[in-house]
């Protein structure tokens, strides 16, 4: 909606232009990047993340009036290249982001990793200010990943010693982090460690397979539709 208004309005937002994470509240739609709403002091709308403007970007990759779903942009580069949108564009991983390398400055800890995907244990030294998962690979190791972007459960590990801060970890509940799973791709740890990984669809069960369960299969759930197809589906093994 909040698109629709600033099309309307002529102003880009850039692709994701509102993913950044800022308060739209404060922000108005109608003032241009660097300047204010009468013109007498800078904005405080932060700079776009994104390197095209929405006209820009539609120009580049809507020709046809449709997107590949495999169009290779700034944007879907984060799952592909360590370092994400700014390799994509020619730069270098940067510090502070968790997926560049560690400050010289940054203390350092000790991270075992159990990983059951390739029955083997994993050491590895990762910078308090370094993703472990990044930190690992750096370091040669193959570990469990999907999004790298901390929304899917595919990194996911049980912290069986030590504390990890994990922020980002969109994809797992608070209840489960209370619990002790955690998402190496956007995992900080903040002492020695020991993870262990888990398979894949135990957090997503977890967090709904019960509720899936109880109501999307079956057909007497109150406020559910039935969908014969849909529950079909639901009840294969893929």
């Amino acid at each position: 909606m909040v698109q629709r208004a600033a099309d309307a309005a002529g102003v880009s937002l850039g692709p994701i232009g509102l993913t950044i994470g800022s308060d739209l509240k404060n922000i108005s739609l109608d003032e241009e990047e660097g300047s204010s709403s009468n013109g007498s002091e800078p904005s405080t709308r932060p700079k776009s993340y994104a390197s095209l403007t929405t006209a820009e970007w539609r120009e580049l990759y809507e020709k046809e009036g449709a997107v590949d779903l495999w169009v290779q942009e700034e944007f879907n580069s984060g799952s592909r290249l360590v370092g994400g949108s700014a390799v994509y564009r020619g730069g270098v991983a940067g510090q502070g982001s968790g997926e560049g390398p560690g400050a010289s400055s940054a203390q350092s800890f000790k991270v075992k990793i159990i990983n059951h995907y390739a029955e083997e244990e994993v050491d590895v030294e990762v910078p308090e200010d370094r993703y472990i998962l990044w930190a690992a690979e750096e370091q040669g190791y193959e570990l469990p990943y999907a999004c790298r972007l901390g929304c899917c459960t595919s990194c996911t590990v049980k912290v069986k010693e030590g504390e990890m801060f994990q922020p980002h970890s969109l994809g797992l509940s608070k209840s489960l982090r209370d619990q002790g799973y955690a998402l190496m791709c956007v995992g900080y740890p903040l002492s020695d460690l020991v993870l262990e990984t888990v398979p894949e669809d135990e957090a997503y069960e977890l967090q709904f397979g019960q509720t899936f369960a109880e109501r999307a299969v079956d057909p007497n759930a109150p406020s559910v539709e039935r969908d014969d197809f849909a529950i079909e589906l639901a009840m294969l093994d893929e």
